[in-house]
């Protein structure tokens, strides 16, 4: 009879007791999304919503563009990539971090860089000039003397793109010579009317320069 009443094996877990929910747990929680989180930072940079004026024609309000982090791959002329201009003010390494694991929790939503007052937007740029390239523009467009040359090369025979807009402003058809140093980069928007690249601001220090764009998402209803 005592074995008619037994129970099945799977219904033995029905009548145990739940434990509660200890502190180590939700700290072990925790670090574990932040590890996780760190670790798929380490390879991809997000989504950033393309704009209609520095990229443009490249790309459009609707498009997505996604990112590789620079510092995993190599930097080459006609690269596209994704950078804060010199004049955003960069938030302290320790609110960077706690930054993240507040936008891992709130998935983006909030931000505690921005609420501080420091800037956390990018600008998708195009690179024109490597570290030693002598830079010029002419008539909107670059040309460029690679190091260790005595001559100056179009953008155009580069490879970089032909849809460059021209820009209408005098002061930026024409920019004299100038040096990249080491460790910059010379970064041009392909809409030469969009005044923030390095024309108006200088070369860009590769540490500001977050990823590098490997492919973009075109937006809704888009060929």
């Amino acid at each position: 009879m005592g074995k008619y009443y037994k129970f099945p094996r799977r219904y033995y877990n029905r009548n145990k007791v739940r434990k509660p929910l200890k502190p180590k747990h939700v700290l072990q929680l925790v670090l574990l999304s932040l590890l996780f989180y760190f670790l798929c930072s380490a390879l991809f940079i997000g989504t950033y919503r393309a704009g209609s004026d520095s990229m443009n024609p490249w790309c459009s309000s609707q498009d997505t563009l996604v990112g590789l982090r620079s510092w995993c791959t190599r930097l080459e002329r006609g690269d596209v990539v994704l950078s804060t201009p010199t004049f955003y003010r960069t938030a302290p390494i320790w609110l960077r971090a706690l930054d993240s694991a507040v936008q891992v929790c709130t998935f983006r939503i909030l931000g505690l860089a921005e609420f501080f007052g420091y800037d956390t937007g990018y600008t998708a740029k195009r690179i024109v000039g490597l570290p030693g390239d002598i830079v010029k523009i002419v008539d909107s467009q670059a040309y460029i003397q690679i190091q260790g040359t005595s001559f100056f090369l179009p953008e155009s025979d580069l490879g970089f793109t032909g849809k460059i807009i021209p820009s209408d402003v005098d002061m930026l058809k024409n920019v004299p010579p100038v040096k990249v140093e080491e460790g910059c980069y010379y970064l041009l928007s392909d809409n030469r009317n969009f005044l923030s690249d390095s024309r108006s601001m200088g070369t860009v220090e590769k540490k500001r320069i977050h990823a590098k764009v490997i492919y973009r998402l075109k937006g809704i209803g888009k060929q």
